[in-house]
């Protein structure tokens, strides 16, 4: 039961133009941190896909060992722009998740609050809310993860150049579920991985806030990166296997693409996917990837939050709340 006013019940909620500018405030968090960290998701990408060990002694057969080798060999062969791969389905797939996550974050953790149960577990409202946002945001982006991964996995020369020239061929030779490839493991990871984030963000915040003596919005700029680079640190170190499993299976379907990489995994569903990694890869191999992507969502989660907050602070959201029957 929600708190109630004279046996009158009071639903409080955020007025239609307060989540639109949530909604705008996401948009631009989005679109920002996405056009300054492609460049690690292209590195996280390629690692995750190769099957090779990423480093090995003596004569490698491996095409990506290292991430200044990788860098060197991804630019000689395919340029500057390379690192900026599927960065239009990205910055899509960024923008729509971002405004879907903070716009719904909001609404389902101002409600829940309204619970004696939740409002007095602050770090578990915190956590449900972020989970549930980032697990919508997710269902709502899944076909552009798809294609941005495509694009960046695949060869150099390959005609599938862009999300414009994939969206139909995989809609045409895969049907609706090739856009959505993997989803049960996004769902899998991004519903903890969010909710860590904001419970990891909101908690380092608290401390900071309570050691500083400061208000939360009169943080610095500086604090608020710093504290959101550690909640994403954190928060994928614990669930970084899921988000490599995602990986491998939304290549299935266009390994023909990928012949210049090496050995391509062809598995079905997560635990298939699970076991062959295990056999041929060992417990390291679900942990390719692993430093770019830290300094990838250390960067991408400091400038999610501190940009959203600067924006909702800039457009005043909070200052519009209204009680409706």
């Amino acid at each position: 039961m929600v708190h109630e006013d004279s046996a009158h019940l009071q639903i409080q909620h955020y007025s239609a133009w307060t989540q639109m500018k949530q909604a705008i405030s996401g948009a631009a968090s989005g679109f920002i941190t996405r056009t300054f960290t492609q460049p690690l998701d292209v590195l996280k990408i390629r690692f995750q896909l190769q099957v090779e060990p990423v480093a090995t002694s003596g004569v490698s057969q491996s095409k990506y060992t290292s991430i200044a080798q990788a860098c060197r060999l991804i630019y000689r062969e395919e340029g500057l722009l390379a690192f900026w791969k599927g960065h239009n389905a990205g910055q899509i797939l960024t923008m729509t998740y971002a405004i879907m996550q903070f716009w719904s974050y909001e609404q389902i953790d101002l409600r829940l609050r309204q619970y004696p149960f939740m409002s007095t577990r602050t770090n578990l409202t915190h956590f449900v809310a972020g989970g549930s946002a980032g697990c919508l945001g997710a269902i709502a982006s899944m076909p552009f993860d798809v294609i941005r991964t495509r694009v960046v996995g695949q060869d150099h020369n390959q005609r599938h150049s862009s999300m414009f020239r994939l969206l139909p061929i995989i809609a045409k030779e895969e049907g609706v579920q090739g856009l959505f490839r993997g989803l049960g493991t996004t769902l899998l990871q991004i519903g903890p991985l969010i909710g860590f984030n904001f419970m990891f963000y909101h908690y380092i915040t608290d401390l900071v806030t309570k050691m500083s003596g400061h208000d939360h919005q009169k943080l610095s700029i500086a604090t608020s990166l710093l504290t959101g680079a550690a909640s994403g640190v954190l928060s994928k170190v614990i669930l970084y296997p899921l988000d490599f499993i995602k990986k491998r299976l939304q290549l299935q379907g266009f390994l023909n693409a990928r012949r210049s990489f090496g050995h391509n995994q062809t598995c079905h569903g997560i635990i298939d996917c699970m076991k062959k990694t295990l056999q041929e890869e060992r417990i390291s191999g679900f942990y390719k990837g692993m430093y770019p992507t830290l300094m990838k969502s250390g960067l991408t989660t400091a400038f999610y939050f501190s940009i959203y907050d600067a924006f909702k602070e800039l457009l005043k959201v909070d200052e519009d709340k209204t009680l409706a029957d």
